[in-house]
């Protein structure tokens, strides 16, 4: 059975930590340090530090529930990648999640989105023909 590819479309907090050696040489070359790059994620807005944090969540129960039933994709909204999904699955609110490149769901129902996805799994049992 092939896994469900959930692409999960939102905002993220970018400056929070560079683990590539390469991004930290740059940077400390920059003059940028990581005391830098921290302070200047902690400017966000609480809300969306808190929709972060609750969507990292979300991942997390996802990813321990579905375990090799599911291929997760988390697309910043504000990179090309991001703006190209937004247009292609029309979607301009977030979180949005595209599911298997056919479905869409945009919100905070944890049990909507699990429903898309249980019902994309049992779709992916069904014998072709």
């Amino acid at each position: 059975m092939k896994p469900v590819l959930l692409e999960i479309v939102a905002p993220m907090i970018s400056g929070v930590e560079m683990s590539c050696r390469g991004c930290k040489d740059v940077f400390n070359t920059l003059g940028l340090t990581d005391k830098d790059r921290k302070a200047c994620a902690q400017t966000y807005p609480e809300d969306w530090k808190f929709a972060v944090d609750s969507l990292s969540k979300w991942v997390d129960e996802i990813s321990r529930l579905y375990r090799h039933r599911i291929r997760i994709r988390i697309i910043d909204a504000q990179s090309p990648m991001g703006l190209w999904k937004q247009l292609r699955h029309r979607v301009f609110k977030f979180p949005a999640f595209i599911i298997n490149n056919r479905k869409k769901y945009v919100g905070w129902d944890y049990k909507e989105l699990e429903a898309l996805i249980d019902e994309d799994i049992r779709k992916g049992r069904l014998p072709s023909g």
